[in-house]
């Protein structure tokens, strides 16, 4: 059973709902899907899923209630489970364990994303470490929809991807099963397949 945490506030957003669609399409798995608030350690002991996925968000997380994230960040810290947090995810990962999550630039002054650069679409990254990229090539095109980016990497983790919007594109931690990317490898096509074959490599992990 694969488990993925809805990162969504108050159901806005599409992350959540196209990472499982995602899922249940290119494996024979079970999807269980639950909103972050509900996420704590008995719960997935509960549930036993193989692999753990934080879907993206749509707002600023200085609007998330900290006592609404203590459940999903302790399941960061402590469970062995292999996890892939995905664009929001990745930033959920860094917060979680200490590293600082901002917006890119402000081009203009506004409130939370208004005003900020965004990088949206698909576009390159550059592989630095194969890891979750085994058999692609040094460059891949995959979708962005973000503003914020991971500005240091945790302590305990290496950079995987990059490129010159978001140095730290994707990352893994080196002794535990962690990952997380910036981008959506569950958005693909025909002429953009890389984030296919990247979820199929995560799910190889154990």
């Amino acid at each position: 059973m694969l488990y993925v945490v809805n990162n969504s506030i108050d159901g806005q957003g599409d992350s959540a709902r196209e990472l499982r669609a995602t899922l249940e399409r290119i494996t024979n798995e079970n999807v269980v899907m639950e909103t972050y608030w509900d996420v704590n350690i008995k719960r997935l002991e509960r549930l036993n899923p193989s692999h753990i996925f934080l879907s993206g968000q749509g707002h600023p997380w200085t609007m998330y209630a900290p006592e609404k994230l203590a459940g999903i960040f302790e399941v960061i810290r402590t469970v062995p489970r292999p996890i892939l947090g995905i664009c929001g995810g990745h930033q959920q990962i860094a917060v979680a364990l200490g590293a600082t999550v901002d917006v890119m630039k402000r081009l203009e002054p506004g409130e939370g994303y208004e005003g900020c650069f965004k990088e949206k679409g698909f576009g390159e990254v550059e592989i630095e470490t194969k890891s979750l990229f085994e058999g692609l090539p040094t460059k891949i095109s995959v979708w962005h929809s973000h503003c914020d980016e991971v500005k240091n990497l945790p302590d305990g983790f290496v950079k995987l991807a990059s490129n010159e919007n978001c140095p730290i594109q994707a990352m893994q931690h080196e002794s535990k099963p962690i990952f997380s990317t910036q981008f959506h490898p569950e958005l693909f096509d025909k002429e953009n397949p890389a984030g296919e074959k990247i979820l199929e490599n995560f799910l190889r992990r154990r």
